[in-house]
Order: structure tokens, then sequence, then C-alpha cells
């Protein structure tokens, strides 16, 4: 899974006691057992990471205390709230530091065979993380309204006359009385140690009649077996849970739910020593007016919130349905699937131009509530440009931010040029530029950059890079001129982006023959990460993260992810799991072939995501077809919103959604605005790739300089300054090659590195040494060998040397002078002339009293410098 997890904060070493049998070794340096201390923190640094897991049960915790203070006579005290778990276990372990690494690997093994007398409640486990990101849950039974919020730990309980209030990270229960004087508030502290949050959900579902007790009697409750039974007969399927614990007395849950991997539409308790039986139904997007839900909603527990909420509302109503208008459970459910929380309409915020219905539900609503993008004429390029201005500055006014000054003429020819052509201008071109003075000369550039083969080829390499996966040794697939070449084609003929998607999706044929089907071939044909791939890409999702288990920060479901993974699922390939795959292999559309879940053994049938219900097959349409008919559509929510905040990306080194793959709940668009803007144009222009690059860097934000007097990382988060992005390894070559003219190839003006590009080993394997991950342009990869390779390697050493260096040799021309042959230098590296203190520094290597022989050389020496100065190796 993709997702970052922060690592549970390890206290400071020093900060701790002095460990016992501590002593010194050869060096001097302090050792516990086998370890010395900086041993034993890499150790425990390490472990800590292992451990950085999903939350364990508390009840679980209590019993690997109790083993190893059986064990050893001490224990590790796992169990103490508000600490991770990691950090837990190793804050102890440093106190007890005599304990060796043989000591830690029994632990390992006590807590492993402790894990191992509890059978897997998987459903349930997915069940308690999906309810975490569900938000306000609503329980019907006979007598009482309940509400739960789990991710705050909050759960309110109604019943007639009575309204209870719980909350187990604070550990309070507040109940006071509905109908009377609303100062009758009375607030109790939960007994022993609270309610983990698995107890939390078992008592939302079961509704004690007392809490307090309820807390008292399940300190140690968990799920100990589960059963699943699928719908048959017209009865709906059902997950029986049963729960046990030390001092717990044992009851069952019966869940209704479509599928394991659901949430529950209504629930029934079984308590067999009590013979009591009690059924309730769950819905999930409620109106309700209650102060109680609104409470829960907001996790707001103190009493003076409480006090405060009651006096600004009319008296409770309780259970009375005539002041509830709870959505019906029938018209909420869907037949599949868990649904998602729908939020209310928003309010439009009509002082912010381009705010929509549309723009915010990005905000205010998960991924699968969002709408479609709308559908409107297309404006000419300058009234969008002039469209997207206005918005940037009334968000930069609205923020309190004062942008930097525009770039200079030599600042946004160099920075068109990398982000557009890949490379840097040659001196000709930059002597032509300066010396044009039409005022629409910038524009000018910009369509005659985006109409050159250049731009094609750049675009090539930078899709390739989102769309191969990391790590994937191409060689073993013919390498990726194949698919470069097809890829350049395609934006050369400025195909719609909608129609490339298609192209690349519903390619067929030998994997040796195919450009597109490297696509194919690197992820070895596997369904599963043709889903991750194509959902990251095209959906800006990282649907991946549910491969295994519901999402933990989305509200993306394992079937979710395996109802995608169909649609790939019936491609002919070999059965089983591939290692490798043969380039004598061929891709085609065949009529079988299946996902599960893994965990279930439950056939997933392929299903659109944030859509509730399977897919209908549609005559001789194969799934591919199905998928790329609903994903590059003008109707998908997610197609063209995730293709411009990639382009975005591209272009200011961040996206306006960032990262520019992980759309969702967690990570919202700095400005729903600017991104449904440009979606809208987007669309408008029928996919136009080319006019949506167009717009972009044409725009203010796009041509204010990068350097400012003081640092303001405000300013770069709202796109008020240029972000300084680090030159990708294709960049860099191409750059020292057109710099250098390295071996005459690159003659005056001329837009000829395409031929240059596409199948050049050396350039390849350049590559190869300086590959920086993709989509990650403002972070500077380069280490050491890198570093060497720039200063001293074959490449270098070829450009600045006379033999090969087409610069070099050009400067021995006798009609130059030597202060021409400087400002040529900077003129072919830095794309500017040299500033008056740079003149009298570089001016000491060129004096007139040295020899031609000595200019030479220092000439050279120069040209190495400029090529290794943070200006060259940076598109800023």
């Amino acid at each position: 899974m993709s997702s970052e997890f922060e690592h549970p904060e390890i206290p400071d070493h020093d900060a701790l006691p002095p460990a016992k049998n501590v002593r010194p070794d050869a060096n001097g340096e302090a050792t516990v057992g086998l370890m010395t201390e900086t041993e034993e923190r890499e150790f425990e640094q390490l472990l800590s990471g292992a451990l950085d897991a999903p939350p364990v049960p508390r009840t679980l915790l209590k019993r690997l205390d109790k083993e190893i203070a059986a064990e050893w006579g001490v224990s590790p005290e796992l169990s103490i709230r508000d600490q991770g778990v990691a950090g837990r276990a190793f804050s102890r372990l440093r106190r007890v530091s005599a304990m060796s690494v043989t000591v830690a690997a029994l632990l390992v093994v006590i807590g492993f065979s402790v894990l191992m007398e509890t059978p897997q409640c998987r459903a349930w486990a997915g069940l308690v993380t999906r309810m975490m990101s569900e938000g306000v849950v609503e329980l019907r039974s006979a007598d009482s309204i309940r509400w739960l919020n789990l991710q705050a730990g909050v759960v309110g309980q109604e019943e007639p006359g009575l309204s209870t209030l719980v909350d187990v990270d604070r550990r309070v229960v507040t109940v006071w009385q509905t109908g009377v004087e609303r100062s009758l508030i009375r607030q109790d502290s939960l007994p022993g140690s609270g309610l983990s949050r698995e107890a939390l959900l078992v008592g939302f579902l079961s509704g004690p009649e007392d809490w307090r007790q309820f807390a008292a009697e399940n300190q140690d409750l968990r799920a100990v077996e589960e059963k699943w039974s699928p719908a048959a007969a017209g009865k709906p399927g059902q997950l029986a849970v049963h729960f046990a614990g030390d001092d717990v007395r044992a009851m069952q849950l019966n869940l209704t739910m479509p599928d394991p991997t659901a949430l529950p539409l209504a629930c029934e308790q079984v308590d067999e020593q009590r013979g009591v039986r009690e059924s309730a139904l769950l819905a999930y997007a409620t109106e309700s007016k209650s102060v109680l839900k609104r409470l829960v909603e907001q996790g707001a527990t103190e009493h003076d919130e409480i006090r405060t909420a009651l006096q600004d509302e009319s008296p409770l109503a309780g259970t009375d349905s005539s002041t509830d208008s709870t959505v019906a459970q029938n018209d909420r459910m869907p037949s599949e699937g868990n649904g998602l929380q729908v939020a209310a309409v928003p309010e439009v915020d009509q002082d912010i131009p381009g705010t929509t219905v549309a723009s915010q539900a990005l905000v205010r609503e998960p991924p699968a509530q969002w709408p479609a993008v709308r559908k409107l004429p297309a404006a000419p390029v300058s009234v969008e440009v002039e469209k997207l201005d206005r918005l940037m500055a009334r968000l930069w006014e609205a923020n309190d931010i004062q942008p930097v000054r525009a770039a200079t003429d030599e600042e946004m020819l160099r920075r068109a040029y990398l982000d557009l052509a890949g490379r840097i201008p040659t001196v000709a071109e930059v002597r032509d530029y300066l010396n044009d003075q039409s005022p629409n000369r910038y524009e000018r550039l910009v369509n005659r950059l985006l109409d050159s083969p250049d731009h094609a080829s750049h675009l090539a390499a930078v899709w390739r890079s989102f769309l191969i996966p990391e790590g994937v040794d191409l060689s073993v697939f013919g390498g990726v001129a194949a698919f470069d070449r097809w890829l350049a084609e395609e934006f050369e003929a400025n195909k719609p982006y909608n129609e490339v998607v298609s192209d690349l999706l519903l390619a067929e044929g030998r994997l040796s023959r195919s450009g597109p089907l490297l696509f194919y071939s690197a992820v070895k044909l596997n369904p599963e990460e043709l889903a991750a791939r194509t959902s990251r890409v095209f959906l800006g999702m990282r649907l991946e993260c549910a491969q295994c288990h519901d999402h933990p920060f989305e509200p993306w479901t394992q079937k979710d992810f395996w109802g995608m993974a169909a649609f790939f699922a019936q491609i002919s390939r070999p059965k089983g799991e591939l290692e490798a795959v043969s380039t004598v292999m061929r891709v085609s559309d065949i009529d079988r072939g299946e996902v599960m879940i893994p965990e279930f053994d439950l056939v997933v049938q392929p299903q659109y995501l944030g859509e509730r219900t399977p897919v209908a097959a549609e005559g001789e349409k194969s799934r591919r077809q199905l998928l790329v008919d609903w994903l590059a559509n003008a109707e998908n929510p997610y197609f063209a919103r995730a293709t411009v905040n990639r382009v975005w990306g591209h272009l200011f080194g961040k996206g306006i959604v960032d990262p520019i793959d992980d759309f969702g709940t967690v990570h919202k668009p700095l400005s729903p605005e600017l991104l449904e803007q440009l979606a809208e144009r987007f669309v408008a222009t029928q996919f136009d790739l080319r006019d949506l690059v167009r717009t972009i860097v044409l725009s203010r934000p796009y041509r204010l300089a990068s350097g400012a007097d003081e640092v303001d990382e405000t300013r770069q988060q709202w796109f008020a300054q240029m972000t300084v992005k680090t030159l990708t390894a294709a960049q860099m070559y191409d750059c020292i090659s057109v710099a250098t003219m390295l071996e005459n190839n690159v003659p005056g003006s001329a837009l000829v590195l395409t031929t240059n590009r596409i199948g050049n080993t050396e350039r390849d394997q350049f590559i190869q040494e300086f590959h920086t991950p993709a989509g990650q342009q403002t972070d500077y990869h380069a280490g050491i060998p890198q570093a060497l390779t720039l200063m001293n390697g074959g490449l270098i050493d070829g450009a600045t040397g006379l033999s090969r260096s087409g610069l070099l040799s050009s400067l021995e021309a006798p009609f130059f002078t030597d202060q021409e042959r400087l400002e040529i230098l900077f003129l072919a590296t830095l794309s500017r002339l040299p500033r008056a203190d740079e003149q009298q520094i570089f001016g000491e290597y060129i004096r007139s009293e040295l020899s031609a022989e000595e200019k030479r050389e220092n000439f050279a020496d120069l040209l190495w410098a400029l090529l290794n100065s943070a200006e060259f190796t940076m598109n800023h």
C-alpha cells in the first residue's frame, strides 16, 4: 500500500533513565547486552517501523502483558492508553535494556503464539475499519435511536425522556432528561480503563440500558469467532459474530449484510443467558434535527458544549418522528456495496469567482458523491486565461498573499523550453527570442513549442513515467522505444486525450510488437496491478490501498478495488500468478475469467468506482470496452479532474491536489474552484491536452518568478511563487547535448531532438543512472554517484572536450572576442548573459596575457563549471 503512515513516536534516548548492565566496548561506547546503544537505537527504529500497523485490540495487548510478565518478571505495559503500540513497547524495552536480541525475538514468538490462539475475524475487523470512516451512523431499535461517530469515539442514545452521550476518549458518560429543565445534566466517569473502539461499536449495535455498567462488564470484550452465511432462498446474507472476554458475558451479533465487505443493513443481538433478541435497522444518510445527533457529529461532549447546544435548540423530541426527518432505510441502502454518507447540498460561495456546487462538493463530499464536470462551450484561450488570472488574484487576496514579481524574459524562455520541449533553448533560439520586440512573442513561442516534435517526445517520456510502475526492468520487454514512439505519435497528432487512453487500455496483439502493450506487460497482465495503475493515472485514486482490506483513510472498500480489477480479468493469459511474461504472448479479450476477494473466496463482478451495482453486460462488448466507455468519458467525475491536476502538477511541481494521484477526503484540492475551472475547460475542448497546457502556461501564476527576497512557504503553496523543480534524467541529458552541441548534432535553431531521443543507447544509460521518481520534481534525489558522474562521467567529459563538444569547437572561430565567447557559454547553458559580477570573476580566466592554449583550456573548465551549477541543473 502506497499511503504514508506516521511512525509511532519513540522517546528521546537521552531523556530515559540510565540502563542497567551498561558496559563500555573496546571503543569506549556503552553497550547493552549484545548491542551498543547506537545499534539498539537503530534496531528499535527498525522494529518500530515493522510494528507500525492498524490498531491492535486492547484485549490482546493485555494478554501480551500478562504472558510477558509471567515469563520475564516485568511487563512492557503494551495496553497503556494514549501511546502508539511500538512506542509503548520500545519505551518499556529501553528501561528493561538488559534484554538482548534473543529476548526480543522470544517476545515476538510469544506474541505470535497468543495471536494464533484467537481465530481471525476478518469480516468483523473490516467492518470496524469501515465504520471508522463512515461518519455518523444511525440505528433505530424498538425503543431508542442511537448515533455513532466511531472515528471520534462518541455514541449518542435517545430514549423517551432520556438522552445519553458517551465519549470513550474522555471516558465520560453524560445523561440528561428531555422535555424538562435543561440544567439537569449529569456527567459520570466510565469505570475501568474505558472502552476500545471495537467495544464501543458493539455497544452501539446492542444498545445497553446502562453504559457505565456496559463499560464495567466489557473491558476485555473481543470478537472470538465469526460465520458468514451467504444470501439464499430469498434471505439476505448474515454475518454472525461471537464476542467473549476474560470477565465478559458471551454475546452474539447477527448482522444483515449484502456481502462480508459491505456495511450492515440491520443488526440483531443474541444474549443466550438472558434470552434477549433485539433487532435494529441502520441508516447512513440522515437528516435528523436532533441536538444529540449534532453533538455526536461534532464530537462535542464537554459539559458547557452540551449546555449551550441545549439552550440554543427547542426541547428534544426523543423518538418522536414528527421532529425527526430520518431518511428511510429502504431509500438509503444500496443492494450491494457499503454506501457513503451523503452530505447536504453546500451553499455556493459567491465571493470566489468560479465557485459552484460542483466545486464545493470536491471538499465537502467523498469522491463517490462528486458530480460530473459541467459541460460548457469552449471560450477563446485568452478569455480562459483572463478568467484563471482573476480567480487566482481573488484567492491570493482572500488568503492575504502577495505574489512575487513576474519572471524575466530569459527565465520564461528557459522555463517554457524545459517544460514544453524537455530541453533548454539553443544560443540562436535565445538570441532570436530576446531580439523579438513583438508584444505577443511569448504566446507565439508557446504555440511553436507545443506544435514541435520535441514537445510530443518529451510529453511521451513524462507520461510513460506515470504509466509504468517504479522499479520495473523494461529491458526485459524490449525497452521503451516502441512505447515512447507510439505515445509521441499520439501526442504529435494532438489526438484527444480520452482517445489516447482508450487506445492504450484496449491495445491488443503480441507483447513484442505493440508499443502500448508495454503498459500490460510491465505489470505481467495481473488484473489487480492493472486496476491499481489505471485508477492512479486516470482517476487520481490510490485504490491499491483497498486491495487487502478496506482503505484505511478513504471510503473505498475491498469490493471497490476488486470491482475495478474485474474489468481486466477476461484477458488472455496463463492461469495463476505470473512471475514474468513472454514477449510472444498475446493480449486479447476472452469470455472467461473472474477475480475474487482472497479472504472470502467471493467472486466480484465488474463495478465502476463509486457505483453501487455491478456493470451489466452490453452485447458483444468486452469488459475492457465497458471500462473505457465509462472511464474516458465526460460524465466520469474523476477523469477530467485527475488529468488537469496531473498536468498542473507537471508544470508547477505540485498539484492542486497533492499528491497528484491521491484524490479523496484526506487530500482535498487547495482550490476546488481552480480545479473545476480547468476541468470544465478540458471537457469543453473535447479533452484537448495541448489546449490545457497552453492555458496554464499563459496564465499569470505560471509566469511568476521562482525567487524572492524572503522565504514564504505560503506563497508557493498558493502558486504565488513558482516552485524550483529538478531536471529529470532525460532533461539533463538533452540539456547537456543542446548546450554543448554534442557531436554537432543540434544545429542552430532546429527542433530535431526527437530523432535522437528514442532508441539512443547512451541516453538510455544516462537516464538509468539519474532516474528520478515520477511526480517528485521538487525533491532532489541524486546522490554521490550521480554527482560524480555529472562532474567526471563520460558524458560531461565528452561535452567539455574539444574532440566532441561542438560548442567549444565553435568558439575557435577567429571573429569572436573573448567577451563574446564568455557570453556564448552563458547563453548556451543558462539561457542568459553573464551578470557584471560574473563577468569579473570569469574574466580572470581569459585575461589578455594568457596564451591561446591556456584560454582554450580555461573555456573548457568554465563550461564544466556552468554545467555543474545549480542554475543549470534546476528548472526555475
